[in-house]
């Protein structure tokens, strides 16, 4: 590879989410710029997609290419609706990555709309620079509205072995109480380091050349939290948290297989999910769950009638800091959904969840949040009467 410009080395191509209605795509012009990054062969960049104006942006469907010749894999994706709920889902294809989300909090400016974790090849050379761009023209959702967007492209360079990255922050999403111990990992770290937070942290010490660790001093979000390190050669990196879950199983539907659940820092103890569509035999749903917390948990779902009346039910117990994303009925023994039914999730300490509607004939997955989309406190409850509600069993 040459110390070139390697020409879209990364290209997102837009379009929205949902049907919008109202102004026309001409009425609004937005501007996203998505910010420079450097990271030694090897290490991870963390692509940033932010707007310049600061205006809402509430849902979208981005596409990435990603070129092979200058990234080796996609590390992880990062939505952050800080006080409100999110869900996403990425598709990976080979070197195409197709993503859909949605989000009760309309993102601005900062944290950003979205960050794309890459991982750079470990032959590239010293120097090396690839551009990164949004195609033109570009669709996404302000408050149900169309608008196009006037994009400043990123572009990465390779650096020496001097300066730092970080690939990843854990935990790094929801609540956490004081002396939680926060483990910043990547590459380039040494005891001259320095860390600079927008939280209240101490104790801060070097692990080794991949790993620094930090002790929360006070209840803290970490959700979209900025980090950076400044390295003694006057090199800096940032990144913005997010949980990178460890898939727990694996589908065999291969659209689901391929797909990569995006969760938001709101967790819920309980949760609905519903109303079940009608569907062709290449249609199904799907659950999402991520256990952010710091100790296993126990999970319980009930599938329902469209009246309430129990079909199965099913337990899983998830480790912390894992994730899964399973067609319904590979969760319950085979069970058919019922059109017009729904599914309750119970949790023995809250998680982060969501439900897919994944459509193998389009191979397209498009999230879907809870009935009740309501946002966590500090003590990650999110439950509302709505659980109360009585329901009967089906005998046999």
């Amino acid at each position: 590879m040459s110390r070139t410009t390697l020409s879209a080395a990364l290209t997102f191509m837009l379009a929205l989410a949902s049907v919008a209605v109202g102004r026309s795509s001409d009425d609004v012009d937005l501007h996203l710029r998505i910010e420079d990054e450097q990271a030694p062969a090897g290490g991870v960049v963390q692509m940033k997609v932010k707007t310049t104006d600061g205006e809402p942006i509430s849902g979208g469907r981005p596409r990435t290419f990603l070129d092979t010749a200058a990234f080796s894999d996609l590390v992880g994706i990062g939505m952050f609706a800080v006080n409100g709920e999110a869900a996403g889902a990425a598709v990976i294809d080979g070197n195409r990555v197709a993503i859909s989300y949605l989000t009760t909090e309309p993102i601005t400016a900062d944290p950003p709309v979205l960050a794309v974790s890459l991982r750079i090849r470990p032959d590239a050379p010293v120097g090396t620079r690839s551009q990164v761009a949004l195609e033109s023209p570009s669709l996404w959702s302000l408050d149900g509205v169309m608008v196009s967007a006037r994009v400043d492209p990123g572009v990465v360079t390779v650096s020496g072995n001097t300066r730092a990255a970080i690939s990843e922050i854990s935990p790094g999403d929801g609540w956490y109480p004081a002396g939680t111990v926060v483990s910043v990992r990547g590459i380039g770290f040494s005891s001259r380091s320095r860390l600079k937070l927008d939280f209240d942290a101490g104790n801060v010490w070097l692990v080794s050349p991949t790993e620094m660790r930090l002790t929360l001093r006070q209840t803290t979000n970490m959700t979209g939290q900025r980090i950076r390190v400044d390295n003694p050669d006057g090199s800096r990196t940032t990144f913005y948290s997010y949980a990178r879950g460890i898939p727990a199983a694996t589908s065999g539907r291969p659209l689901l297989a391929k797909t990569y659940p995006v969760f938001s820092g709101t967790r819920r103890s309980v949760a609905e999910f519903g109303t079940i569509p009608e569907m062709h035999q290449r249609q199904y749903i799907a659950l999402a769950l991520q256990n952010p917390n710091l100790t296993s948990v126990d999970v319980t779902m009930s599938l329902y009638t469209a009246d309430g009346a129990l079909v199965q039910t099913a337990s899983r117990s998830l480790q912390s800091g894992y994730r899964l994303a399973l067609e319904l009925s590979e969760l319950f023994d085979g069970a058919a959904p019922p059109p017009g039914g729904s599914v309750r999730v119970m949790s023995s300490l809250p998680i982060q969840m969501f439900d897919l509607l994944c459509d193998e004939a389009a191979w397209t997955v498009t999230p879907r949040l809870a009935v009740d989309a309501s946002s966590s406190g500090p003590d990650g409850a999110a439950e509302t009467d709505a659980w109360r509600r009585p329901r009967r069993l089906i005998t046999r």
